[in-house]
């Protein structure tokens, strides 16, 4: 009975052994397949073999110390600097239009717009110019009268000076004054008949007109709009920068650019204040109408600046943030902000500074100042 109870005792110890060695087993099992491999060790520079590097390749740039010249590039709307308003300065009827008197008609200098019915300021010129003769005929009668009464005093009081009143000195001078008022009269009846013919000084175009044969016209309403062809320009908004790298702008060559053709010009003056909004100052440029180049149309322009010496031109990659550039002294990285003159067609133009062995090209991830850097390849530039 003892033997018994001793062997079952022992194989409950047995199995009670073997649970706790599959438990064990089973936790040695998970601790090592969370455990990192070699791999998964390595510093993450030195994954994906011998060709990784913590030193990044870079690009240089070493641009020529010369003179450059500087450009601005914008672009701008043609617009039109100044509208004129038709309004008659005599009131009647219109007689005749002109066929160029129509939305997007197109007029000749002093050539006739509108004619007003003529009739009444004929009759009245007539009327003034009658009015100066009978004033001159009385005139000349005044004068007369005063000649015979000079010969009639003399004849009985010799020697004596003639009374004014005797020589009719003042019928004399109201008549001379009657004559020129009657003179004035008839001049503005001649210019008020002159003024049916509306015409005006320059060669333009018409944007309005509500004239029509038979309205009656008002002295000083208006009834049609135009402009001169020599009217249009160039508006072109550039910033107070831009404005200073060209100083003086007036006077500066533009090379204007629409579908392809290239045209030149000159920038006639810039606005005398900045725009409140944009902050942006106004350059005006002359600009000839032509099929393509129509008020509203927008043109690219390309402004000449001065010719500036001891400068670099730098490629646009090689500007970073804040207008800074890297440049690599002994293998490290060493950040410079340049003095920025403008720009050209090779780039950036700046006062020339020592950029030892070179000026990066393009971004670096992360860089920072001292870092060490590997050259990839110089890129030349004049």
């Amino acid at each position: 009975m003892s033997e018994e109870k001793s062997k079952t005792g022992r194989e409950k110890l047995t199995g009670l052994m073997q649970l706790i060695a599959v438990i064990v087993f089973v936790g040695l099992a998970i601790v090592y397949s969370q455990a990192p491999d070699e791999e998964q060790k390595k510093p993450a520079y030195a994954q994906g073999g011998a060709a990784a590097s913590p030193a990044p390749l870079v690009t240089v740039v070493k641009p020529q110390l010369g003179t450059h010249n500087v450009s601005v590039a914008g672009n701008g709307s043609v617009a039109i600097r100044a509208y004129v308003d038709l309004a008659p300065q005599v009131s009647g009827v219109i007689a005749s239009i002109s066929p160029a008197l129509r939305a997007g008609g197109t007029f000749k200098a002093n050539e006739v717009l509108v004619s007003i019915d003529a009739k009444d300021f004929e009759l009245r010129l007539k009327q003034a110019l009658a009015e100066v003769a009978s004033a001159r005929s009385n005139l000349q009668l005044q004068q007369a009268k005063s000649d015979n009464a000079k010969r009639n005093y003399a004849l009985l009081h010799p020697k004596k000076a003639v009374p004014p009143l005797v020589a009719l000195q003042p019928q004399i001078s109201q008549a001379r004054a009657q004559l020129a008022g009657a003179i004035a009269r008839a001049d503005i009846a001649k210019l008020d008949l002159a003024r049916t013919k509306i015409s005006l000084p320059f060669n333009g175009k018409v944007t309005q007109s509500s004239a029509e044969i038979g309205q009656l016209l008002t002295s000083g309403k208006t009834f049609a709009r135009a402009f001169a062809l020599s009217a249009i320009e160039l508006v072109v908004p550039l910033a107070a920068s831009d404005i200073a790298a060209l100083s003086p702008i007036e006077g500066r060559l533009a090379t204007l650019s629409i579908l392809g053709k290239t045209l030149e010009s000159q920038v006639e003056r810039v606005s005398a204040e900045l725009d409140p909004r944009s902050r942006f100052a106004r350059a005006f440029i002359p600009v000839k109408i032509s099929a393509d180049i129509q008020p509203g149309v927008f043109l690219d322009v390309e402004l000449a600046g001065p010719a500036i010496p001891n400068t670099l031109a730098l490629p646009e990659s090689a500007s970073q943030a804040n207008g800074a550039v890297w440049l690599v002294r002994e293998g490290l990285l060493e950040k410079y902000t340049p003095v920025v003159r403008g720009r050209s067609a090779a780039g950036l133009i700046v006062d020339g500074f020592d950029y030892a062995d070179g000026i990066v090209l393009g971004a670096i991830p992360g860089a920072e100042e001292n870092q060490l850097v590997r050259l990839r390849g110089l890129m030349s530039t004049n």
